[in-house]
């Protein structure tokens, strides 16, 4: 048994292919609320990673017979549960100006366990439904790996982008979008060509989330307010399964109210936003 008296998991990565040629990666031993998904875009002179997990097993270890040219991070924010492993992929950092910082000096002091967390949080997090009780993570990478070391290390940002800034992979084109809200920083890529949307944790098929310290729902609400006018095919979310048209339509208006109103509403009485237990820029 490793850490927290948790077994060994036979594999730490899991890894599926969608049609429109992307691979999602995530990682399954993470408890469902940090289980962050990752994204690789294959290109024909590049290809792109899109955010990079909690970094407690090596990711381009995972990756490498998936990697055959030059590859590009991107990252859509920088809450722990998407930069972890970043540090693995020096070559090429890409992501939006007002978080660098974070991810140049990650908090050093993040847990894999709720037992550090305030009790605000918790409360939050029980509320919301989730168990605080457990560890965040349902098993361990390899017997030696100590839990309580973990830490996120930093990484150097080698492009800063905005609004309109383009990543070109030579036969597939990524636009940034700026949507601040859930974190200032964050940032979604949209292909006009085939109408994909990397949504990062702007917009997923789940809870929300604008009650963190550094979110801001009025910039949520506009974010969702723009969300509304994208032609969007096919949403690549930050977390859970990947939807549709259909289903992208039906989440943005109902975004739009703001979170004071949500949580107002029965319906949004139980399913309230929360606060993120372990953000890159709020411990």
């Amino acid at each position: 048994m490793g850490s927290f008296g948790l077994p060994l998991a036979d594999n730490w990565y899991a890894i599926e292919r969608h049609q429109d040629g992307v691979l999602r990666i995530w990682e399954p031993h993470i408890y469902r609320l940090l289980r962050a998904n990752m994204f690789l875009i294959k290109g024909r002179d590049r290809d792109l990673l899109i955010d990079a997990g909690m970094g407690i097993a090596s990711l381009r270890r995972f990756l490498a017979p998936y990697l055959d040219k030059p590859l590009s991070l991107f990252i859509t924010h920088t809450h722990v549960d998407h930069v972890g492993s970043a540090h693995e992929f020096p070559e090429d950092i890409v992501m939006h100006a007002a978080e660098a910082d974070i991810l140049r000096t990650p908090p050093c002091h993040c847990s894999l366990t709720f037992e550090t967390y305030p009790a605000e949080r918790r409360a939050d997090l029980q509320r919301a439904g989730f168990d605080t009780s457990a560890p965040l993570l349902s098993g361990v990478p390899n017997l030696a790996f100590d839990a309580e070391a973990w830490r996120i290390l930093p990484a150097e940002p080698t492009r800063l982008v905005d609004e309109g800034d383009v990543i070109d992979l030579g036969d597939r084109a990524f636009e940034v979008m700026h949507l601040p809200g859930h974190s200032p920083g964050s940032a979604c890529l949209f292909e006009k060509k085939t109408g994909m949307l990397i949504g990062g944790d702007v917009i997923y098929d789940g809870l929300l989330i604008d009650t963190l310290p550094e979110s801001n729902v009025e910039d949520y609400v506009e974010t969702m307010r723009r969300l509304q006018s994208v032609p969007a095919a096919v949403v690549h979310g930050g977390h859970r399964e990947s939807f549709g048209r259909e289903r992208f339509c039906g989440i943005s208006p109902i975004a739009t109210l703001p979170a004071k109103a949500k949580r107002g509403s029965k319906k949004c009485e139980k399913e309230s936003c929360v606060r993120w237990p372990c953000s890159a820029s709020m411990m």
